[in-house]
């Protein structure tokens, strides 16, 4: 593997991965109120018409904002401050304007980060591929919805996007990154035996499988039937100890049995729109700041003072808690761009004493 690939050649991003795993440890296997990722959306327009789009950048929703790169380098600055090790850049699709991504990676400084990006892969050549493992990118998740052909390329919308995203993941892999396959699960393909065969040819090929569930967000709003069940889940779990390679936020990296949660990861893993707007996660679609107004620090504070936010759960608010949905993201026309307000829609009760709220920087 090439050396700028290697943790071992990022000493701020071990130190800060040792701090995280220490907290860990000590917190029980819980990932409690400790800061841990920032995941962006760098440009909302994409290429491809995903059918369940969280963005919905089919829509051509805000497909030309942009965060300033000044304010940009200044939120990587107080993110690294923080303690955030993780920094996943998203769309859209981000390979559409390679300019931005590549000045957009300068000013975050990607040394200091588990950067990564999110891609459909429609563009990742092997020229690119290279390209990004010198800008010091750590891996690159490609997402695939099925080994058919025809049924990833129906629901992507576009011809030939399945046999891009195959090639894109072995390129990646070639140029010594991480190479990330993603799953989107929910209710309606859990025992497909479709998605095992995902599974397997992920682990066959040495790639790691990134498991997102499926949320009632975005193209798919109002859709709660999608949401995984008791037995979704089991089933998952059992499949996370066949392939041991599956990988979820809510899991706990560091168990080698693969059976420990670490917990929903809102405001741990704080999502960032080209507006500048803060959410609880890229699927719980709630403001609690805005990068262009606040500080990083002053956000993180508000967020985790929210009891739902800062209090344990071992699911996913967004995709398995159906209460947290019915109360807080069923709101007709709710986005990333349209977030609800966590001002207006929690109660006091839901906020804790502002000196109760202890943050693990």
């Amino acid at each position: 593997m090439p050396l700028h690939s290697s943790l071992l050649n990022k000493p701020r991003l071990v130190e800060k991965l040792k701090r995280f795993y220490d907290y860990v440890q000590k917190n029980d296997g819980k990932v409690g109120t400790k800061t841990r990722g920032i995941d962006l959306n760098l440009n909302n327009a994409c290429n491809l018409r995903c059918k369940y789009c969280f963005t919905n950048s089919p829509k051509g929703e805000q497909a030309k904002a942009r965060l300033p790169l000044d304010v940009l380098a200044r939120v990587a600055d107080e993110a690294d401050d923080l303690g955030y090790f993780e920094f996943d850049l998203q769309g859209g699709e981000l390979l559409l304007r390679p300019d931005i991504l590549f000045e957009s990676l300068e000013a975050i400084k990607p040394e200091r980060f588990y950067l990564y990006l999110t891609t459909n892969g429609y563009r990742l050549d092997q020229k690119m591929a290279q390209k990004l493992a010198k800008a010091h990118v750590s891996r690159v998740s490609v997402s695939v919805d099925s080994m058919n052909e025809k049924t990833h390329d129906e629901i992507r919308g576009r011809k030939d996007s399945w046999r891009k995203a195959i090639e894109a993941l072995k390129h990646v892999q070639e140029a010594g990154m991480d190479p990330y396959l993603n799953i989107t699960m929910g209710h309606y393909n859990a025992f497909d035996p479709a998605f095992e065969e995902l599974l397997k040819y992920s682990k066959d090929n040495n790639y790691k499988t990134l498991i997102n569930v499926a949320v009632p967000a975005g193209m798919w709003s109002q859709m709660d039937e999608i949401m995984l069940d008791d037995k979704d889940r089991e089933h998952l779990n059992a499949m996370r100890k066949k392939y041991k390679n599956l990988v979820r936020n809510i899991w706990n990296p560091f168990d080698r049995e693969n059976e420990k949660v670490i917990g929903c990861t809102t405001v741990n893993r704080l999502y960032i729109t080209p507006l500048g707007d803060v959410l609880a996660c890229p699927y719980v679609h709630i403001k609690v700041g805005n990068v262009i107004e606040q500080s990083l620090k002053e956000i993180v504070e508000f967020g985790f003072s929210i009891k739902h936010f800062s209090d344990h759960s071992p699911v996913c608010l967004a995709g398995e808690n159906t209460e947290f949905v019915k109360n807080y993201m069923s709101n007709f026309g709710q986005t990333i761009f349209r977030p609800a307000d966590a001002k207006k829609i929690f109660k006091n009760e839901d906020f804790l004493d502002k000196d109760k709220v202890k943050i693990a920087y």
